[in-house]
């Protein structure tokens, strides 16, 4: 039978941006980036959320519990099960590329913040506006053009890129842009250098319940939340 860890995190700093917060707690929490936590908001439910670092966790409002975690104040107590799931896997090159859209830049800050000193990461964080950012990332892509690359993450990343060197990509973010990435890589036939968080929506997050099992049949708390690219299909995506 196996054991999870259950304990409680005191949140020690909020930071917040429009309806967004960057929450950190009182201590690490010992996991890898690309793994998540349940997180046990007391009065409402438990909810998956991805490490964004050691201590934080970065969350958007988009319903009650999340926004009841987004308005949290220091000091407040939250009830914790995990780390769980198969973190991004340990690069062999030595350039990176870490391609996010919207939220879906927690999972990659965690990455980047564990490689930027060993090898060269370039991260590309995609959003609709300027309003929407949360890291300071020098390379930045808006719809509306309010800042940075006119356009998304995906067409910077074709930008920027040299399909001549030898690099791995790793993303996360709305699976229409992951769709995206993946038809571009697999058309380049380098669909071994990709990996991708899947965000499916999780209850358990130990692979029992079945609510986060893709097309393919990968239970994504269990198998994922990452994947190679080899590993999945276009009907992951839709």
């Amino acid at each position: 039978m196996e054991v999870y860890n259950l304990y409680c995190l005191s949140v020690k700093k909020v930071k917040k941006f429009n309806n967004i917060a960057i929450i950190e707690f009182d201590r690490e929490i010992r996991g890898y980036p690309g793994q998540f936590i349940m997180l046990n908001v007391f009065g409402f439910e438990e909810i998956p959320l991805s490490l964004s670092s050691p201590k934080t966790i970065t969350v958007k409002n988009v319903g009650k519990t999340t926004n009841r975690v987004v308005n949290t104040k220091e000091g407040d107590v939250f009830g914790i099960r995990g780390p769980f799931g198969r973190p991004f896997s340990y690069p062999d090159v030595e350039k990176i590329y870490l391609i996010a859209g919207g939220i879906g830049i927690a999972p990659l800050n965690y990455l980047y913040e564990y490689f930027k000193d060993e090898i060269e990461v370039i991260a590309i964080h995609g959003v609709k506006t300027k309003e929407e950012l949360i890291y300071d990332y020098p390379e930045v892509a808006t719809e509306d053009g309010s800042v940075g690359f006119r356009g998304n993450a995906v067409e910077l990343f074709l930008k920027l890129a040299d399909f001549k060197e030898e690099f791995r990509v790793y993303s996360c973010g709305p699976k229409p842009m992951l769709l995206s990435l993946y038809k571009i890589m697999k058309k380049l036939g380098k669909l071994e250098s990709l990996e991708v968080s899947l965000e499916n929506y999780m209850r358990c997050g130990i692979g029992l319940c079945g609510s986060c099992v893709t097309e393919s049949g990968a239970r994504v708390c269990r198998d994922g939340p990452t994947f190679k690219g080899t590993d999945v299909s276009e009907k992951d995506f839709i």
